[in-house]
């Protein structure tokens, strides 16, 4: 069942993990029961569904529901969320949809992925497409694979309302960008790639604006108008993308530290659990179990 407006989301979760999968894992082609969201940490993916292929990288997400045969694919060693929902369920109890999936034949049609398009007032209808980058979505994806694995008592009410916290998160974030200028990031981009090629790079301000040919004020707000962020906080972002990578292929924890241009390793601590919710320690730990 999906949901006309937000204000009927009921979520309920049946399956929550945080895993690890190796170079050329596969998933399907499969049909499920109910929804799924596919969160990548580190790593790269790939989700084929309705005739369409989606790669998935670091910070990036899929979702996709029942009776439509879709196919997962790591192609190298990928640490991922999955989360299977319903979007509106009138029981909290998790039912796991590991009996239900059906595994799809070749020859059957592809269908197209239904795509759940709520109303969320004064926006009108805001699409949950397929394919999408997230920020700032691991804390509660940590909570929601927490809650479901210790089964506490009324587990399923408190996940239901981390589920909703998370969806009501990704719709705030969609809504950002269908309002976001895109003459606004066409400006800035040249900053944006030289972020992403040099992470580590103790960039000021200054040095970006320039490459826009704009002033520093002036770059910093057309950055925060689309991003919502400052490029300092941005930056830091990009650097907590390559370090999870890096600890999940064992590099030490002080040497990534300076690499990436964090000034302690006490301060890159710290800037990575305000992002994933974890100590990097606790990452890497977490990596090698799944």
């Amino acid at each position: 069942m999906t949901i006309r407006s937000l204000d009927e989301l009921m979520p309920t979760v049946n399956f929550a993990s945080r895993a690890t999968a190796t170079a050329a894992s596969k998933w399907g082609r499969r049909i499920i029961p109910d929804n799924q969201l596919f969160y990548v940490v580190s790593g790269y993916a790939e989700l084929s569904v309705g005739g369409k292929t989606y790669g998935i990288r670091s910070g990036e997400c899929v979702h996709f529901g029942p009776e439509c045969p879709h196919e997962l694919y790591a192609t190298e060693r990928t640490d991922y969320y999955s989360i299977h929902f319903h979007w509106r369920h009138e029981s909290t109890a998790p039912v796991h949809p590991g009996l239900s999936i059906r595994y799809a034949g070749q020859d059957e049609p592809c269908g197209q992925p239904a795509v759940p398009s709520p109303s969320i007032p004064p926006y009108g209808s805001v699409a949950f497409p397929s394919h999408f980058t997230v920020s700032g979505l691991e804390p509660v994806l940590t909570k929601i694979v927490k809650e479901y694995e210790l089964e506490q008592p009324g587990y399923g009410t408190a996940l239901r309302g981390l589920m909703t916290q998370a969806v009501t998160y990704i719709f705030r974030q969609l809504l950002d960008l269908r309002s976001a200028s895109s003459t606004a990031l066409n400006k800035i981009e040249p900053a944006i790639a030289a972020m992403q090629l040099e992470p580590g790079r103790n960039w000021t301000v200054a040095e970006l604006a320039t490459m826009c040919g704009y002033h520093p004020i002036h770059f910093s707000k057309l950055f925060k108008e689309e991003f919502g962020l400052l490029p300092k906080q941005y930056i830091i972002g990009e650097r907590i993308k390559q370090a999870k990578r890096a600890l999940l292929h064992g590099e030490k924890i002080d040497s990534l530290a300076e690499r990436l241009g964090f000034t302690s390793i006490h301060y890159f601590s710290h800037q990575f659990k305000k992002f994933t919710g974890l100590t990097p320690t606790e990452f890497r730990m977490q990596g090698k179990d799944a």
